[in-house]
């Protein structure tokens, strides 16, 4: 048997029904995959309908069962492990995928070696239901993380820094950690937003109080590791330089992958700028607000207001030179911001990092 091009690992835990419809619609929209299907201690009713599905497809299945409920993340580490493509993909056994899902994540891949997650463009199935019918126009963009609901992994990235952190969350933290280590590892976390993948949220398992436990220790232990996340407002006035801006959105980039978010306030103009350029677009976590024409400055002010009511913490930057902060309220130089962003890149990340 020839390598499939990609393989992809669809961890199963009973619902049996949901399973089904993932696994038909996995079966019609990725053709040259192989399914590595794990029941994770499923009950019989699920174990037959994965033979039943093993069966059918022969060589382009592998179906694994664990007798006890290994837990979501031992078990899609489990999968990497058995995984042989050059690519792996990890969808849950809740989401549905759509015709053509596949093909901006591997182009994304193989075009940019350095893309080692890649997210589809996700919608919640419980807030579109007509969503998986709609395909949009392909938008590529860097990420703050991967999504156990479907994602694209390559396996020098595996290869290169293992699975999934089991002692975390299982989920954004988890999720966080990862691509941290991606990051470490020489690789960067891309959207390619195409055909949509639909998905739900599983329903919690275990008491309250072991949740609340298992995500403050995967929170201090993601602390320890990466330091604290930190929110930056950064302001541009009105006649900015645009290649100095685009150089400082190429530092908040840099930021962006440590996993800070920023929030971008520029001049109509400057905006226009930024989209033309792709600046508007490098990173999710980068988000560029378009000031008024009039009033400028008071808008500034009030938008950092308004961030700072519901982000504790957040850091305003004066982004020019000499220029303050409308409204005051002490901020930072941006040469300052861009240390801080040097400074954690040569700490936590190292040589591999990309620049």
């Amino acid at each position: 048997m020839s390598l499939p091009q990609i393989d992809i690992i669809v961890p199963v835990w009973n619902r049996p029904v949901e399973t089904r419809a993932c696994l038909v619609n996995l079966v019609r929209h990725s053709p040259g995959a192989r399914l590595i299907l794990i029941s994770n201690g499923s009950e019989r009713e699920t174990e037959g309908l994965l033979e039943e599905f093993a069966e059918a497809l022969d060589e382009r299945a592998l179906l694994i069962s664990t007798p006890n409920n290994l837990g979501f993340v031992r078990t899609v580490n489990l999968g990497l492990a058995r995984a042989e493509a050059e690519f792996a993909a990890v969808v849950r056994s809740t989401s549905i995928v759509t015709e053509g899902w596949l093909d901006p994540l591997l182009m994304l891949a193989r075009t940019r070696p350095e893309a080692g997650v890649i997210v589809p463009r996700l919608v919640r199935a419980a807030l579109d239901r007509t969503a998986k019918n709609v395909h949009s126009r392909l938008s590529v963009s860097e990420a703050a993380h991967g999504d156990f609901a479907a994602m694209l992994l390559r396996r020098d990235l595996h290869d290169r820094i293992g699975g999934f952190d089991e002692d975390m969350d299982g989920g954004l933290w988890c999720l966080k950690d990862y691509a941290r280590r991606t990051l470490r590892g020489g690789f960067l976390t891309f959207a390619a937003e195409g055909s949509p993948v639909s998905f739900c949220d599983d329903p919690p398992l275990g008491s309250v109080t072991r949740r609340e436990e298992v995500l403050r220790r995967s929170i201090v232990a993601y602390t320890a590791r990466w330091g604290e996340e930190r929110a930056f407002c950064v302001h541009f006035p009105k006649g900015a330089d645009i290649d100095t801006v685009r150089q400082r959105v190429e530092v908040m980039q840099r930021g962006g992958r440590q996993g800070h978010s920023f929030t971008v306030l520029v001049s109509p103009a400057t905006f226009r700028d930024l989209v033309r350029s792709g600046h508007a677009g490098l990173h999710r976590n980068i988000r560029v607000e378009q000031l008024t024409r009039l009033f400028a400055e008071g808008r500034a002010a009030s938008l950092a207001a308004s961030l700072r009511a519901v982000t504790p913490g957040l850091v305003l930057v004066a982004g020019v030179d000499g220029v303050p902060f409308p409204g005051g309220g002490g901020s930072i130089p941006f040469a300052e911001l861009e240390r801080l962003i040097n400074a954690i890149q040569a700490e936590k990340y190292g040589e591999l990092c990309p620049g």
